[in-house]
């Protein structure tokens, strides 16, 4: 061998040597630290996993999943439980929804949430009396699998310092007191009022499908059908006011509980009044039904409210504001569509404009499906239709209000009085699949002495007035609405 190779030789051993002191300070050292790091990181934790480092990975990093919280503040303990995909239940002390934003605000802190510091060496009775923790203000047992393993931490909090606001905890019934952020306290200290839903009429408004009110003074139902539109189908069938329905839903997601004073027994029932309840409130879902009956106490009529939930989970007693009464009880006028012609326009299919003296005009297209360029005149003479006229010509007779109403009811003379007879008037009439007709507008004389006023008369059959002004644009002849070619363009 000779001098080279002998040096090569050297150089491969240096460098194995230096490869193994290498491994050797990670292994040894590094890689304990690291995992000596993340072990306080996650001790630091309020609900530390216990699990142990992966290469790479943060103890706390571990997958939690909570399935059980028991939350105590002061003498009230509420127990909320959940399977795996399934939202939160109370199960103790009573059985019932919970508010999500409260559980959300709990879980989040359980996971997020690290104690601000730690003080030395572990406290002796008289300074978790000092501490507060000798009779906890609050605690929170929480139950979870962490990477696929059960874990139970136990938090109890004791009194505020005033110093900086943080609040004594400590962990697994242990000695050694931490101190945390006073958000904390705020989070966890939870009562069994505080964790419960209390949206006690919260509907899930895309699945409706029916409402029915009935109070001592108003008694209406409303449907929506396939095409989205409300319609009120009691007292009277006519479309409903889109606005007015989304008010009056809006209204009522509004309200919330103000306690749950009891067990909703029939002899509770009974004593709050809901064997005589003021009114009654039905939805209809495609998940099922929701029941609301609303009662005061007939010997404390009008001081409280009451309100009963029923449905699939069960029976919800709560008192509500006296305005949750208000947020129901509506006239069905107040619902109903104020157009003079309601209608629904996707629906239309045909329109038929008669005018005295000139033939009558007939534009169409197939289905209600069919896109607005495929309308066509079909009387008097044939040819496509402006689509962008049917377009504006719907949305104007959609968008028209009754004024004040001249008749209610009207026999023929008063007909011919106001030019609204078959000779004298200008008439609208709207179809749909079918063939059915959704909506007629008869157009009478001018008031006198009030121009761009006319006398009109709608679906409700009454004569009312109403602002004419814009008719003119309408089209009145069938020249008006076919799509003539251009004079100048070419053959």
């Amino acid at each position: 061998m000779n001098q080279m190779q002998k040096t090569l030789v050297a150089l491969v051993g240096l460098v194995v040597v230096a490869a193994g002191v290498g491994l050797f300070a990670y292994k040894g050292v590094y890689e304990k630290d690291e995992r000596a790091a993340s072990k306080k990181a996650d001790q630091e934790r309020l609900f530390a996993t216990g699990a142990e480092p992966g290469r790479g990975q943060d103890a706390g990093a571990a997958r939690i999943e909570f399935t059980k919280l028991t939350v105590s503040a002061g003498s009230d303990t509420t127990v909320l439980e959940r399977a795996p995909g399934e939202p939160w239940r109370i199960t103790s002390p009573v059985k019932a929804r919970v508010d999500p934003l409260v559980i959300d605000g709990v879980v989040s802190q359980l996971q997020t949430a690290r104690f601000k510091t730690t003080l030395e060496g572990e406290a002796t009775d008289a300074e978790l009396k000092t501490y507060g923790l000798d009779a906890p203000s609050f605690s929170v047992v929480a139950e979870a699998t962490v990477g696929g393993q059960p874990r139970t931490v136990k938090l109890e909090g004791g009194i505020e310092n005033p110093f900086d606001g943080t609040v004594y905890i400590r962990r697994d019934d242990s000695r050694v007191i931490h101190m945390a952020e006073g958000g904390v306290r705020w989070s966890l200290a939870k009562t069994t009022f505080d964790l419960r839903e209390k949206d006690l009429f919260s509907i899930d408004e895309p699945k409706l499908q029916r409402l029915a009110f009935k109070s001592k003074s108003n008694d209406w139902e409303l449907v929506r059908g396939d095409d989205k539109l409300w319609r009120l189908t009691r007292p009277e069938a006519t479309l409903a006011d889109t606005v007015t329905v989304q008010a009056v839903l809006g209204s009522i997601r509004g309200e919330r509980a103000l306690a749950f004073p009891a067990d909703a027994t029939d002899a509770a029932l009974k004593a709050l009044g809901f064997d005589a309840p003021l009114a009654t409130a039905t939805f209809a879902l495609s998940s099922g039904e929701v029941k609301i009956t609303l009662a005061t106490p007939p010997l404390d009529a009008g001081s409280a409210f009451y309100a009963l939930r029923e449905d699939a989970d069960g029976r919800v007693l709560a008192q509500v504001n006296a305005t949750a009464r208000t947020a129901f009880d509506r006239n069905a006028m107040e619902l109903r569509d104020k157009s003079l012609m309601p209608f629904a326009r996707q629906l239309v299919t045909k329109i038929v404009i008669s005018t005295p003296g000139s033939p009558e005009v007939v534009a169409e297209r197939e289905s209600a499906d069919a896109s607005i360029e495929s309308w066509r005149v079909t009387s008097p003479k044939s040819g496509p239709a402006k689509g962008y006229r049917i377009a504006s010509t719907l949305w104007t007779l959609s968008a028209i209000k009754a004024g004040s109403v001249v008749f209610d009811q009207s026999d023929a003379k008063v007909l011919e009085t106001y030019s609204l007879d078959a000779k004298s008037a200008r008439t609208i009439r709207l179809f749909g699949p079918g063939n059915v007709e959704l909506a007629a507008l008869v157009l009478g004389k001018e008031l006198v002495g009030k121009s761009g006023s006319s006398y009109a008369m709608g679906a409700r059959k009454a004569i009312v007035e109403i602002d004419s002004s814009r008719f003119n644009e309408l089209p009145w002849s069938a020249d008006d609405l076919i799509d003539a070619p251009s004079p100048d363009a070419g053959p």
